[in-house]
């Protein structure tokens, strides 16, 4: 079954009970229909309705009549029903055509918008690893170990495909030189789960570039959990903090350090949602942790807004 066929098979599903007017028509909405209309974001009941009605006004207005006509009826575009039935049967009275006829004529019209809504919707290549599409960040959970000889930081993502056919990928990390240090920054990346570590590239004095393949292609809809654990050098490589700031859409964050065993940590303190820049102070901006606890610092949040900064910061 080609893309087309798939956002066809979404349509007919979609407009069932009250289409475009039903109160869950956000979780109604199918993958692939999804990923035309919403891209590497959810359906949200928000904006969401509009804007899926603004789509199928415009995939639909070049249909011959008699097709345009019961699309926008079996939508809920024109006819308010409650069910499918009620909405063809109502266009039924006022044409004088048969319902068998009608769900005939509209399998052809949502197979023609389906085509025109894949060809609305070509995503053409981009260059940029950093932004290309066809996944978002349904959780991130990252753990600094900071009681280790060389501290350490653990994320795993859980991700959802939105674009047939990802088979990699590409996140960034930055690595501060300390001041002097002129020596060969010595990484240890390792995959946990869910992957492999396929490149890692240096693509700034500071910043580098990994590409983490999975194991196998991913088709729209699917979750798929992966993991990368990275060592760094010593601690004078470590930022001060264990935080995220999103630039692709991201549902929920965790953060978790284990402090030193050395008592060299003197102050932690959340991040909760501040200028990336604002975290390169190293002074609290949020609530503080209570060090004497034995559990490790943990912090989690379930609205994460790109451009923004979330975790746990600290001194020492």
């Amino acid at each position: 079954m080609d893309r087309v066929a798939r956002i066809a098979a979404d349509l007919d599903s979609f407009h069932r009970g009250r289409g475009i007017h039903a109160d869950d028509f956000a979780t109604r909405v199918g993958p692939h229909l999804a990923q035309v209309v919403f891209a590497d974001s959810d359906p949200e009941p928000t904006y969401g309705r509009d804007l899926l009605k603004r789509w199928f006004l415009v995939a639909s207005q070049d249909l011959p009549p008699d097709l345009r006509a019961v699309f926008l009826a079996a939508s809920g575009l024109t006819q308010p029903g409650p069910k499918l039935t009620d909405r063809l049967g109502a266009l039924s009275l006022s044409t004088g055509l048969a319902s068998r006829t009608l769900v005939r004529r509209l399998r052809q019209a949502d197979v023609l918008v389906a085509a025109k809504l894949d060809s609305l919707s070509y995503v053409s290549e981009d260059d940029n690893p950093f932004a290309r599409r066809g996944w978002y960040v349904e959780r991130l959970e990252s753990t600094a170990y900071l009681n280790e000889e060389r501290p350490r930081f653990v994320g795993v993502r859980e991700i959802l495909c939105t674009l047939d056919g990802l088979e990699q990928i590409c996140e960034s990390l930055s690595v501060p030189r300390p001041p002097g240090d002129t020596s060969p920054v010595d990484l240890i990346v390792e995959a946990t789960e869910g992957c492999e570590v396929d490149t890692l590239t240096r693509v700034s004095p500071s910043t580098w570039q990994v590409g983490l393949a999975l194991p196998k292609p991913l088709t729209v809809g699917q979750r798929h959990r992966l993991g990368v654990s990275i060592a760094m050098p010593s601690r004078a490589f470590v930022k001060p903090y264990n935080a995220f700031v999103p630039v692709r859409r991201t549902r929920s964050f965790a953060a978790v350090v284990h402090l030193p065993n050395d008592g060299s940590v003197v102050g932690a303190w959340r991040l909760d949602g501040v200028p990336p820049t604002a975290m390169e102070d190293g002074v609290p901006i949020g609530d503080s942790f209570d060090l004497s606890a034995p559990e490790p610092l943990a912090a989690e949040w379930t609205t994460v807004r790109r451009g923004l900064g979330y975790g746990i910061g600290w001194s020492w």
